[in-house]
């Protein structure tokens, strides 16, 4: 491993480049909010001003997987979909033994892609890059922070809410009131995994709920000070 590492090392001088050594993992919908559930999308493409941020900082962007198009049936949560006023069809006692079987599942995916996350993060600490920080999304049930969601509680509000009258609005605000402090399930696994290989790297939220009525990130102030670019 050491005579590996100096053969880098030689490559790493003969081709020397401008690159900065210094990146940012970011949760993937900071990066492409296409992949937010139904409703949960407030911008076209990205968090433009955590972009700027990291842009002016010379930070490059490493995209974190998005745990949830990998667990929950694609771009569209196709399998959370189909629980949206399911309570017409499904009884109560069904979706209760359901929903054990779809977290156990949710979090064997999660395992997977924490693991190739930390792995990365790894490798770019092992090549002498520094990670500045990791930016996740509160109010995610996934990717939070600070803040996540009752999953039980969501879904099955989501579950009884008429699936006729259900809006933008309503499935916001149904996630708004079952969020709860707290990491969310992704972000669990992730420092789960970093703890175990003794890896410190710093935890920066944006806050979902701040996006949905418009401000600015608060994710991008952060990430500001943590590099001095004030």
């Amino acid at each position: 491993m050491a005579e590996r590492r100096r053969s880098e090392v030689a490559w790493e001088t003969r081709l020397g480049d401008a690159r900065g050594r210094r990146v940012v993992f970011l949760s993937h919908c900071l990066l492409n909010e296409n992949t937010r559930y139904l409703g949960g999308a407030a911008r076209p493409g990205c968090v433009r001003e955590i972009v700027d941020a990291c842009a002016e900082a010379g930070l490059g962007m490493v995209q974190l997987p998005c745990p949830e198009e990998q667990a929950w049936g694609g771009v569209h949560k196709r399998r959370l979909l189909r629980l949206y006023g399911s309570a017409r069809w499904l009884p109560r006692p069904l979706r209760r033994a359901a929903l054990p079987v779809l977290l156990a599942y949710t979090r064997w995916v999660y395992k997977r892609l924490a693991r190739d996350a930390v792995r990365q993060i790894a490798d770019y600490r092992r090549t002498g890059h520094e990670v500045v920080a990791l930016v996740g999304v509160d109010g995610s049930p996934s990717c939070g922070v600070r803040r996540s969601l009752d999953i039980r509680v969501a879904l099955e509000r989501l579950a009884e809410a008429d699936r006729e009258s259900l809006t933008t609005d309503r499935v916001n605000a149904i996630l708004r009131a079952t969020s709860v402090p707290g990491e969310g399930m992704f972000t669990e696994q992730v420092r789960r995994r970093l703890r175990a290989r003794r890896i410190g790297v710093r935890f920066v939220a944006h806050d979902l709920q701040r996006e949905l009525d418009g401000e600015p990130s608060s994710a991008a102030t952060a990430l500001r000070d943590i590099t001095g670019r004030r």
